[in-house]
């Protein structure tokens, strides 16, 4: 679709106003009184005569202003950012991750849903086995940087600190340099090679770390920003289920990505819409960052935020 430039102007000035976190439709005076709009109201009523006939803008109400369609925010997005450039490879550690998604959630009263980095594909250093308490053991499976997961097992019965050093070297043995799901499948192949008193317990101890450590992960901030929105008594599945519906979606994208939300397969996100970005760790996908948004929410803002993450990226390497 191709516009006039006054009609790309004024179609620019539009979604500005309306995407200024209130969503009030937007009148001609108010264009016309902008800063470099040097055109009267009567020549921005026609052009926005104009861009509602290409279904770019809509009037809620007689003589109510224009807000923008679904096709008109599809054509901004399109038109006027080069989102696929933004945050390309992106790698931020997690705790700067986690504090963007908190500083969007504050400054836009926007939610923010992240994927946590899968703990499978993470690398084992060493595994700890401590004395827990009558009844456990204590399996510490740390890194190189000594971050560790921990998993409570049951002991076996027969238990003593001979049998559980035994264990602990077993267990060293078998995750040695190897990823956390690489260890696991080890754990299963090598169960002959255990200490005999351990055997028993095995499989159980097998089934319960790679359960935990299986589970996806998720953080989820201002989610009560999308209820304040909301125009329903909606509840909103925010987590693994929503970043799975995402990732199915904008899979092998990079950079930023867009979604309005009644392209989400499922219920409340209409009034929504979603700026996702991928992000990396050692050059590996690892999750999606999600901006869910109302339509009205400062979106340039949001997006301007997204293009100084490059620019700070660039400075820490």
């Amino acid at each position: 679709m191709k516009l006039s430039p006054r009609d790309e102007q004024i179609f620019s000035a539009v979604m500005s106003l309306y995407c200024d976190g209130e969503g009030n439709p937007v009148a001609s005076t108010r264009i016309a009184k902008q800063k470099g709009m040097a055109v009267c109201s009567a020549t921005v009523r026609n052009a926005m005569s104009r861009l509602e006939k290409l279904g770019l803008l809509y009037s809620p109400h007689t003589s109510a202003g224009r807000i923008p369609t679904e096709q008109g925010f599809a054509f901004w997005f399109d038109s006027y950012f080069d989102l696929d450039q933004l945050g390309l490879y992106w790698q931020p550690p997690q705790d700067k991750l986690i504090e963007f998604a908190h500083h969007l959630a504050r400054r836009f009263k926007v939610c923010v849903c992240v994927g946590l980095p899968q703990v499978t594909t993470q690398v084992v250093f060493r595994v700890e086995v401590l004395d827990f308490d009558r009844k456990h053991w204590l399996v510490l499976l740390l890194d190189r940087h000594g971050q560790s997961h921990n998993i409570l097992i049951t002991k076996p019965v027969e238990a003593n600190d001979d049998i559980r050093y035994q264990f602990a070297t077993w267990l060293n043995s078998v995750f040695a340099q190897q990823n956390l799901l690489e260890g696991i499948h080890r754990m299963k192949a090598m169960s002959r090679t255990a200490p005999h008193y351990c055997h028993g317990s095995l499989a159980q101890w097998t089934r319960e770390l790679g359960n935990k450590l299986g589970t996806d992960n998720s953080i989820v901030v201002g989610e009560n920003n999308l209820y304040a929105h909301s125009q329903h008594d909606q509840e909103y599945a925010i987590g693994v289920r929503f970043l799975h519906a995402v990732e199915d979606k904008l899979a092998f994208r990079n950079g930023v990505s867009v979604l309005l939300g009644n392209s989400v397969p499922m219920p409340g996100f209409n009034d929504f819409l979603i700026l996702s970005l991928a992000y990396f760790a050692n050059h590996e996908y690892q999750s999606r960052f999600c901006v869910i948004a109302p339509k009205s929410a400062e979106i340039e803002a949001i997006i301007q935020e997204f293009a100084q993450i490059e620019e700070v990226d660039l400075e820490t390497t």
